[in-house]
Order: structure tokens, then sequence, then C-alpha cells
């Protein structure tokens, strides 16, 4: 059973009425403070107690994360598509979006993600592969486009435990409800150093998200 955050399915019901720039500033700090609140939540419990409106997306997305020298995932890039494929073996998910485009190292993140899942049983039919992204945010807004064409409503968002509270919240800010689906195999989370330093840089990108991409996106015109 997974968590869908409270409020990320109200997108379309927001008033039209014209935000004022005193209420964008409002709304991003006030949502820099419940993110913060979150991160230190998740980093001590993870996501078991998180509270949210109970329901199970069939469609997972993976996020990307570093490829190694000679097209390798790293660990954490394994760990994250490993558990969406452990997803899709036990009939959770029909459907595994793949995102995350070429870094350092060729190929691109989901070019490798999609190998992998190839090789533990997930038929390409139901892989989708998007291999622009070079970010979480243009991530969620890439998958939300995806989302759109093929009607898909809601998604799992399969990533570290601790970067699945900005994830979740981009793909809410691109209008697409996510749920949070922790890899908790991932050494960003099993290492007790590694998540101590991933929970520092999680802070610091959940106020630049906060404070430069959300700002920007209740800004942006409704027909832009």
């Amino acid at each position: 059973m997974r968590f869908l955050r409270r409020g990320a399915g109200d997108k379309a019901r927001r008033s039209t009425a014209p935000l004022t720039v005193f209420d964008t500033v409002r709304g991003a700090v006030e949502g820099i403070f419940g993110d913060l609140a979150r991160l230190f939540r998740v980093f001590r419990r993870g996501w078991a107690d998180e509270q949210g409106l109970e329901v199970s997306p069939r469609v997972a997305v993976v996020l990307g994360a570093q490829v190694l020298p000679g097209g390798r995932a790293s660990r954490v890039l394994e760990a994250r598509v490993r558990h969406a494929a452990r997803l899709y073996a036990e009939g959770a998910v029909g459907l595994v979006v793949v995102t995350g485009g070429t870094g350092e190292h060729p190929p691109s993140e989901a070019e490798v993600m999609a190998g992998i899942l190839g090789r533990e049983g997930v038929p390409g039919g139901d892989v989708v592969l998007e291999d622009r992204a070079l970010n979480t945010w243009e991530s969620a807004w890439y998958v939300a486009e995806i989302a759109r064409r093929r009607a898909i409503g809601a998604v799992r968002v399969v990533t570290d435990p601790l970067h699945c509270v900005r994830a979740v919240e981009a793909f809410g800010e691109a209008g697409l409800p996510a749920v949070a689906e922790p890899a908790y195999r991932s050494p960003m989370w099993r290492g007790r150093l590694d998540r101590r330093g991933q929970l520092v840089r999680e802070i610091v990108a959940v106020v630049w998200y906060r404070a430069w991409h959300g700002v920007r996106a209740r800004l942006r015109s409704p027909g832009r």
C-alpha cells in the first residue's frame, strides 16, 4: 500500500483567479517548511507513517541516476530499477516508465534501465523510455507529457526514500499525481553516512526547487 500526497490530485481544481506575487512566494515558503518537515520524518522512520490517500497506481516511473563508464549502471540506479522490476513481477504495476537523459557517460540512463528491466523479464512493450530529462524537474514534466498522451492518471515514483519527497512534489507541480515508491535497498538509504549526506543534499535541493521551479510553475500562464 502506498500513499498519495494530499492535495496532489487537486491541481485541476485550483481557482482560476490569478495569483499575486505575494501569494506565490507565501505558497513557496509554506511548501519549503512542509517539505523539510517531511524530509526529517522520512529520514527517521521511512515512509510508513506518512499520511495520504491510499492509492495503488498501476504505472511505475523510475528516476534515473549515474551511469558509469562503459554504460554500466551505478548501484543507486540498479537498486531503483530492480525495485521497479519486482513491482512488475508481483503484478503491482503493468507499465514501467524509465526517465533519464545522457550524462557524463553514454548511453542515456533510460536506455540502461530499460536493458536491466529486459534482463529481469519485463517485456519491452511494457517499458516506456523518456531519455531527455537531465534532472528531477525535467523528468516530472516530460513524464507528465507522456501520461497525458496515454491517459495515465497517477504514477508510483521509484527512487531513493529521501529523494521521494522532492520527486513527488515535482510531479504534482507538473500536474501528475504521484505516489512515493521508495527503493529501500538503495545504498543511499542503507548506508548511514550516505543517508545523512543525501539528507543534506535534499535539504538544499528542496529549498532550490520550491524557490525557483515551484514559483516559476505557479506564475506560468494557463495557456503556456
